[in-house]
């Protein structure tokens, strides 16, 4: 399945309405689930990836009740409020591998609005000085890399399709 479905106002796309329907049935699921809703301008030129999301002042996070979307107008709720609220859409993108939909209004094609799950942040930890050791015992791996000044040691523990994909990504056979 594509990441990404879109559905357009006015498109004759063969995909557009199974898009639709899947992004109506995305919305409906998000039902008492905490969502970031955020908002910016897309300047004349500029892709919706290059914008800035990073979080700030004016985005929300909270509990969306319920969400519906009728037609081409999408609607949702916040909990401490009794009125839903609505937006007409133009365009919707959903990204299914972020969990986030792009609502372009169709009064204001030069709006995004990005509805996002909380995404887990990894953790980077750089590794300066590793020493690297592999230990392979019937199909089954262990990778060790030890950071000495870092004191820092990180096992990983491998099956063997683990195994057989790390030797593709090392030799470049793919």
């Amino acid at each position: 399945m594509d990441s990404k479905l879109t559905w357009q106002y006015g498109s004759e796309h063969p995909e557009n309405s199974a898009n639709l329907d899947a992004i109506r049935q995305w919305w409906s699921k998000l039902s008492g689930k905490s969502v970031l809703w955020q908002q910016r301008i897309v300047p004349d030129g500029e892709e919706v990836g290059q914008l800035d999301w990073e979080p700030q002042r004016f985005d929300e996070r909270f509990a969306m009740a319920e969400p519906e979307l009728k037609g081409i107008t999408v609607y949702w709720r916040k909990p401490d409020e009794e009125a839903p609220r609505n937006i007409t859409a133009g365009t919707l993108e959903l990204e299914t591998r972020q969990q986030q939909l792009f609502v372009y209004p169709k009064s204001r094609p030069n709006v995004a609005i990005r509805v996002s799950l909380p995404q887990v942040k990894f953790e980077t930890v750089e590794l300066t000085q590793p020493e690297v050791q592999c230990v392979v015992n019937n199909e089954k791996g262990l990778l060790v890399f030890r950071d000495k000044p870092q004191l820092l040691e990180v096992k990983i523990k491998l099956d063997a399709a683990a195994i057989a994909r790390l030797k593709e990504q090392l030799t470049g056979d793919e």
